[in-house]
């Protein structure tokens, strides 16, 4: 929980460096909300969301509501889609895509879509500067190649999904001059 406080804190300091400012940034007093607003219930609950899909890995499972990477995206994607409903659509919610080819690949070993979940908060100023909040969707056992053994992978990364989410949950609700990506990245492990 401080490292998300801190990340939140650097992000905040980032935010408002501004592009052509020389002297040091001012505080921004939406801080202290802000920080109030993360719930480590929530962060907890996310967590054990992730962890109850058994396996997220790459190769896992797509087309499963219960099990897998397919669902573990599309309840993250249905979860950024809530945040921004609660934000009136002020997020951009959207799957980004690559064919990963196994031609040349030891961890894929047949072609397989690498399929990532974003939600854009646009900025007010500088819409298209980005900072980028990102946790890896994907979990994996110690055989790189082994889609369906369990694999929760509580603190590789779900903690780190959970938090994104959070963080969506919270900073949605304010604008800022550069956009944010918050972002659940597939394919880490391979």
């Amino acid at each position: 929980m401080q490292k998300f406080l801190l990340l939140t804190l650097f992000l905040f300091t980032f935010i408002d460096l501004g592009i052509s400012q020389s002297s040091p940034p001012a505080a921004d007093a939406r801080i202290y909300d802000i920080i109030e607003a993360v719930s480590a219930e929530r962060i907890q609950t996310d967590i054990e969301k992730l962890v109850g899909f058994g396996t997220r890995h790459t190769l896992s499972d797509t087309v499963s509501n219960t099990r897998g990477i397919g669902a573990a995206r599309r309840w993250i994607k249905s979860e950024f889609d809530n945040i921004s409903k609660d934000c009136n659509n002020c997020l951009e919610v959207s799957y980004h895509k690559g064919l990963a080819t196994a031609e040349g690949n030891r961890r894929i070993p047949t072609d397989t879509w690498i399929v990532n979940v974003m939600a854009i908060k646009r900025g007010s100023t500088y819409p298209n500067r980005y900072i980028i909040m990102s946790g890896d969707i994907d979990s994996r056992v110690s055989d790189p190649i082994d889609g369906t053994s369990d694999s929760p992978g509580a603190n590789d990364n779900a903690s780190g999904m959970a938090g994104v989410m959070e963080a969506a949950r919270v900073l949605s609700k304010y604008d800022f001059p550069m956009s944010i990506i918050f972002v659940g990245l597939s394919g880490e492990e391979q």
